[in-house]
């Protein structure tokens, strides 16, 4: 009888115990709230709690130390100690376990908000880093482990408000956290997968096949492309321009067509020489020939590595190609270009624009179609991406032949001064001289130099106009390294008095209006004759 008693007792217990975690209430937090379901089961386990005064916080920012705490210890144990967690810090043993990277050398800035990449890919880690279907490169090259983008979306733990911004560089909230946590666990072999194409808003596609402008047609979802429109859509990309010029590769006009040039350069490089003709090019394009296309332009255009395996796989579907197709249909499927998550394209189907924009997207995440220059101490070419976020188009976005991802909204919309053709109509021009303008941007770093300043100098043809004293490029300078009390007076003339006076500070970044001060009549520009035609922000 008392063993009976004992165990009714204990069931008693347990039950009330797990009622009482169940019930347990949040004055600031009810269970309408959309993480509701998430934080309880945290709580339940006990792997979060509340705060002493009865509120859960739900929509207070996440510092790297409570990250991983909420999250658990790892599995295995840092050997040396962070310069700014000592033995006595409440989350030590947290933090010494997390696996997450140091802020910068030691130092792990526990009281630092931790950003969504970073959860990303410690969520990633702890799954014991996995590969992931197809995901596309617009995703997975968001972040710097593109396997860790690609598994928290595929199986749909982070996508992004719009399926295609994971807002990776942001900050998180309790509740976000919570959500992203549960989610990780819960991934097995059943989890259904995210497919971008059908969870991308329509209006994106669209955004994207509008500021590439890389046809002629106006954007129809259900509208179809020759293949002599898609062979014209590459040379447009591999050129920067709308009239292109073929840079490095060899591309002849052998019949009457408008896009017989472009169509040569196709049957050279993937198409084969039997389509150069009249009646191959008004053909509608299938998927294949996009993939082939764009991958191409991609490849040819890239400054950045794009992973290859020449012994990888490529689509299933295709079970026959030439040695030019397949190495561009292996670099496109290895990269995750494609339609859904199961890596079926149906190679054959005439594409949609819809389609067609789709896939001009994801490539464009693969290396960026726009180029600009980076003047430094280390001058390289950079890559740029189109902006996709329909939050941050600028209004007027049809006055720029593109609106790239790294650029704030505000540098788009500040007016130029003395502008006397749109940024869209002067880029053929700053591109096709893109050398000329670059050799004054470096005398100017040279310049700087000599003062015993070091500065970086971002310049891109997309963002600039003709004035009318010459052109005006709008570019980003980093203050490096700058010598006391210094203003931007002492480093290069400037007609805007705000300008003048503006004080560089190490570290800093700043978007400037930066004037030839003369008409393109030669093939140099003189550094005595550029100057800041205003401060942007």
């Amino acid at each position: 009888m008392k063993k009976i008693l004992s165990v009714l007792l204990s069931t008693v217990l347990i039950f009330s115990l797990s009622i009482h975690v169940f019930a347990k209430t949040f004055s600031d937090f009810s269970s309408d709230h959309w993480a509701y379901e998430y934080v309880n089961t945290l709580v339940n386990d006990g792997t979060i709690n509340g705060f002493e005064d009865g509120t859960f916080r739900p929509t207070g920012t996440v510092t790297r130390a409570e990250f991983v705490k909420m999250i658990g210890k790892g599995p295995s144990r840092r050997s040396v100690n962070y310069d700014d967690v000592p033995n006595s810090h409440w989350a030590y043993e947290y933090v010494m376990t997390s696996g997450l990277d140091a802020a910068f050398e030691n130092m792990f800035c526990p009281s630092t908000p931790i950003t969504r990449g970073e959860v990303a890919i410690l969520l990633w880690e702890r799954a014991g880093s996995p590969k992931s279907g197809m995901v596309p490169p617009v995703i997975s090259n968001q972040s710097s482990k593109p396997d860790a983008a690609s598994w928290v979306y595929a199986n749909g733990i982070m996508t992004g408000d719009d399926y295609v911004n994971l807002r990776l560089s942001d900050t998180l909230t309790r509740a976000e956290a919570s959500a992203l946590i549960v989610r990780s666990r819960n991934v097995n072999s059943q989890t259904p997968k995210t497919n971008f194409y059908s969870n991308v808003d329509s209006k994106i596609f669209e955004n994207t096949y509008n500021w590439l402008k890389v046809v002629d047609k106006p954007y129809s979802e259900s509208g179809k492309l020759t293949k002599g429109e898609v062979a014209m859509a590459a040379a447009r990309l591999l050129s920067d321009n709308t009239n292109p010029d073929y840079p490095g590769v060899s591309a002849t006009i052998s019949f009457d067509h408008p896009y017989a040039q472009a169509i040569n350069m196709a049957c050279r490089y993937w198409a084969g020489e039997e389509n150069d003709n009249a009646v191959y090019a008004d053909k509608n394009a299938t998927v294949k020939d996009v993939i082939l296309a764009l991958t191409f332009a991609a490849i040819r255009t890239s400054h950045e590595y794009i992973p290859y395996n020449s012994k990888g796989e490529m689509y299933p579907e295709i079970q026959s190609a030439s040695e030019q197709e397949t190495v561009l249909l292996k670099t496109a499927y290895q990269n995750g270009v494609g339609f859904n998550s199961d890596g079926k394209i149906n190679p054959d189907k005439e594409i949609t624009m819809k389609e067609f924009a789709c896939l001009l997207l994801e490539i464009d995440g693969m290396s960026g179609f726009y180029t600009g220059e980076i003047i430094g101490k280390n001058t390289h070419y950079e890559d740029y991406k189109i902006n996709t976020s329909a939050t941050s188009i600028p209004s007027n976005a049809s006055s720029y032949i593109a609106i790239l991802e790294s650029v704030p909204k505000a540098v788009y919309e500040k007016p130029y001064l003395g502008m006397k053709a749109l940024p869209a109509n002067t880029y053929g021009v700053t591109e096709a001289f893109s050398k000329v303008f670059r050799t004054m941007f470096t005398q100017w770093y040279e310049s700087c130099k000599s003062k015993g300043m070091e500065i970086t100098i971002s310049i891109c043809p997309v963002l600039s106009v003709e004035t009318d004293t010459g052109f005006t490029f709008r570019t980003k300078i980093t203050v490096v390294e700058k010598g006391a009390n210094t203003k931007l007076s002492d480093i290069i003339k400037c007609a805007d008095a705000s300008a003048a006076s503006k004080s560089l500070v190490n570290g800093e970044s700043f978007w400037l209006d930066i004037d030839t001060g003369r008409a393109l009549t030669d093939v140099i520009f003189n550094l005595d004759d550029m100057y800041v035609r205003q401060l942007v922000g």
